[in-house]
């Protein structure tokens, strides 16, 4: 009977565990590098006066430090900071920029647990380092912030995952022109990068 019992209990263990993991909840934080790029939509072109594309997309190295919250196998939450790095167009002006994000993360566990691919849709801040002379535009600018990725958390690493993923922070610089006029310019930052986190 005894023998019985416990055999009992530790199928109940088991099977507490696994329920653990399937429903994937937890906070976790993690570290990412990878390639970013700046899409311009023209603001180069206008603002040095030289003979660039329209829209120009540039590369450079970044990082991003995230943390967040896994309700359960569908919903949690986010926050990132992400270092953009530095973009150089014609040699004529270099953007540094920074960016700080909190955003819902959705998505679907499969394999027990280990697999999850999700979307990001949150809001964001951007810190951006403008140098070029005689143009005004502001350095702080709110963002919409949007991604996808694919999560793998294997069981044997106890907590232990990886992350490959997309993500971007869309804005609008606005130039203050000499006629009290405002004119728009869509921006964009976006990085790819591979990552590796730790679920508590």
């Amino acid at each position: 009977m005894k023998k019985i019992n416990h055999v009992l209990l530790i199928l109940s263990l088991l099977s507490s565990t696994l329920m653990a993991s399937e429903d994937g909840s937890g906070a976790y934080v993690g570290i990412g590098l990878g390639s970013t790029a700046y899409v311009d939509s023209g603001f180069a072109k206008e603002q040095t006066n030289k003979n660039v594309k329209e829209e120009i997309a540039v590369s450079s190295f970044g990082a991003k430090l995230y943390g967040g919250y896994q309700f359960n196998e569908i919903i949690g939450i986010e926050a990132a900071y992400i270092h953009y790095g530095e973009f150089s167009v014609n040699d004529e002006y270099t953007y540094s920029a920074q960016g700080l994000s909190v955003s819902a993360n959705i998505g679907y566990t499969f394999l027990t647990g280990q697999l999850r691919p999700y979307v990001l849709l949150g809001l964001g801040y951007i810190l951006s380092d403008f140098t070029h002379e005689n143009t005004p535009v502001d350095d702080k600018n709110p963002t919409l912030h949007i991604g996808l990725g694919l999560d793998y958390e294997p069981m044997s690493l106890g907590g232990v995952g990886f992350r490959v993923a997309y993500e971007s922070n869309s804005f609008s610089y606005i130039v203050h022109e000499d006629t009290q006029e405002e004119k728009r310019y869509p921006q964009g930052f976006g990085v790819l990068y591979l990552g590796a986190y730790y679920k508590f």
